[in-house]
């Protein structure tokens, strides 16, 4: 079943913000950053309870998971989210 994929302001700035940073210094790896981690979000509409919770996750009352992404030299980012009902709430990248 599919599960609907918000994203919160906070994780939109979030990713406005990396997207930024990198763009100043390689506007075509900016690009294919911001591809690949809204396709990285896309998956969590199914099964998103694959992820593992996130070490933050003891320090809420919601469990608290996160979907890593990128590798390499780059870098690799963690996606923050929760699952509530059949949304899964993106909270911060």
């Amino acid at each position: 079943m599919a599960y609907r994929v918000i994203l919160t302001p906070e994780a939109e700035a979030d990713l406005r913000t990396a997207y930024r940073y990198i763009r100043r210094h390689a506007h075509r790896a900016a690009r294919e950053w911001i591809r690949r981690a809204r396709q990285s979000v896309k998956t969590l509409s199914h099964h998103p309870e694959r992820c593992p919770l996130a070490r933050e996750s003891v320090s809420f009352d919601e469990a608290i998971r996160e979907l890593l992404f990128g590798t390499g030299n780059r870098g690799t980012y963690r996606i923050l989210f929760t699952v509530i009902g059949k949304s899964v709430y993106i909270l911060h990248v």
